[in-house]
């Protein structure tokens, strides 16, 4: 990462309201910087800024000649049916310049992201490494907004898609099948993050697993691997049930709220147990 991604990352997405959670930050962070190390070039794109939380994140991974493109109708909030987040332009440039970002290598549309044509994206900024869909929460958007980024997608792009099997969102998890069950091109689902679900084309699907699976920071996430799609797949989230024990309370407690914290707290206890294991093969030997 770049020391600007870093910062943001750690402590900038704090400053801007939204719903960016520390898991999915990191996934946004090494799917990009793994594409900058390897000449993987491209567009971002976001539907849904709200305040511009996760778009700044993507926005920070630039490099020079690529461009974003976000979608928001922003002030036109009578457009916006189900109430999911609350955009606004002015509020979102502040945050951009606030965070380093270079405007002019950003374009705000501000339509509804089914006026949005493929052309209008990939004739502005080109195929996106990077899309990323978290506006309208109805079947019929999530659905359209998935075939816009399948049409504008580069062969070793990214989707992501934001509550994806929210109880309190269940349309999104319609619209998300509704389309895969007519999409046009192989792309896949890869990875569950915290929030969101993250596919790619199944020709990167290794590659871009091995990328997550080598996170130090990910792994104390990782809960368990599922079949989906068509492939095995990491998750990094589940539900607290309220028969949890209190110590599983209370580590679910540190990844939610303090997970730099728990992460390096795991880490601690990995190097302690490997320092500790010589000592014990020594002692046990000494026993023979």
């Amino acid at each position: 990462m770049s020391s600007a991604q870093r910062q943001y990352i750690l402590q900038g997405r704090k400053k801007v309201r939204g719903w960016f959670y520390r898991v999915d930050a990191e996934f946004f962070f090494l799917l990009t910087d793994y594409q900058n190390r390897n000449a993987l070039d491209g567009s971002v794109v976001e539907i849904g800024l709200h305040h511009g939380q996760s778009f700044i994140a993507l926005c920070l991974s630039l490099r020079e000649g690529q461009r974003a493109y976000g979608i928001d109708i922003f002030e036109q909030q009578s457009l916006n049916g189900d109430r999911s987040g609350h955009g606004d332009r002015g509020r979102v440039e502040r945050n951009l310049r606030a965070a380093g970002v270079d405007l002019s290598a950003v374009v705000l549309d501000g339509r509804p992201s089914g006026s949005v044509t493929p052309a209008d994206i990939l004739g502005t900024v080109g195929a996106a490494r990077l899309f990323s869909i978290d506006g309208g929460h109805q079947r019929e958007v999530v659905c359209e907004d998935l075939a816009l980024a399948e049409k504008t997608l580069a062969q070793h792009g990214v989707v992501a898609l934001d509550d994806f099997l929210r109880p309190e969102w269940p349309d999104v998890s319609a619209g998300y099948f509704a389309w895969f069950a007519q999409r046009s091109r192989p792309i896949v689902p890869f990875a569950f993050g915290f929030n969101k679900l993250y596919l790619c084309y199944q020709s990167h699907l290794a590659r871009y697993q091995e990328l997550i699976a080598s996170s130090e920071f990910l792994r104390p996430f990782l809960c368990k691997h599922c079949s989906f799609g068509g492939s095995q797949i990491p998750v990094y989230q589940k539900f607290l049930q309220p028969d949890s024990q209190p110590q599983e309370r209370w580590l679910e407690y540190l990844k939610l709220y303090h997970p730099d914290f728990y992460a390096t707290c795991v880490a601690v206890r990995r190097v302690l147990r490997r320092r500790r294991e010589p000592r014990r093969t020594a002692a046990r030997d000494a026993l023979h």
